[in-house]
């Protein structure tokens, strides 16, 4: 048999951006200059997350380097998934905005104050013509897409993205909050599992009905149990 035929092969991003333009197209919302670039980005994510499950299934890793791939997996998955959180709120007109606009800190000399150094800030806004859109965090994101089920009154895992957002900050190694904290302990197979079945059960949704490439994400279907 030739050694071509014998490597493996991710699915290719052409065909990656064939189902995600199943969903994310130009729009009078988003122009082709915010849509060409995160549907690319999405694809390039998906095609890593099925990379680095390769790595997972076929090749013996350390349990170190397991909770690492593990950790790799769930960071790129919650992008993806906050990515299209962004798409499907900015072409629903959900996205928060202001008619406030910080133009100046004026700040005051320091003072004391029931025995403590104290200073005061002034934060001067200006208002704008029109209200301009602000940038909203996963949290909120989540929020607003749970709340207006931009995901479908029938999906079932919109209560258990907030803890892919907690476990998303953890990227920050530095940021602890006991000597628990750490990847060893924050990252296992149940972590694994959380992400690509919520990743799965998105980017097999409703949302995507028209593709016909559903189902070369089964690989994101993975049997729970309770080791890494």
């Amino acid at each position: 048999m030739d050694k071509e035929e014998c490597k493996w092969y991710p699915i290719s991003i052409s065909s990656l951006e064939m189902h995600l333009g199943c969903l994310i197209k130009t729009n009078q919302c988003l122009p082709y200059s915010k849509v060409y670039p995160l549907r690319k980005n999405i694809a390039y994510s998906l095609q890593y997350i099925e990379f680095l499950n390769k790595i997972r299934t076929d090749i013996y890793m350390t349990d170190v380097l397991l909770t690492q791939n593990i950790k790799s997996i769930l960071v790129h998955g919650t992008t993806i998934i906050e990515a299209i959180f962004y798409y499907l709120i900015e072409i629903n007109g959900l996205a928060n905005k202001t008619e406030w606009i910080e133009s100046k800190r004026v700040k005051t000399s320091e003072y004391e104050l029931n025995g403590k150094k104290v200073k005061n800030e002034v934060v001067l806004f200006e208002k704008t013509e029109n209200p301009i859109k602000t940038t909203m965090t996963f949290d909120q994101m989540s929020k607003k897409v749970e709340k207006k089920k931009l995901l479908g009154n029938k999906f079932k895992n919109y209560s258990r993205i907030n803890a892919l957002r907690k476990l998303r900050n953890k990227i920050h190694i530095h940021d602890t909050k006991h000597n628990f904290d750490t990847d060893w302990n924050n990252f296992n197979y149940k972590e694994l599992v959380l992400i690509y079945d919520i990743l799965h059960s998105i980017i097999t949704s409703d949302l995507f009905k028209e593709s016909t490439y559903r189902k070369r994400f089964n690989y994101l279907i993975i049997e729970e149990k309770n080791h890494k």
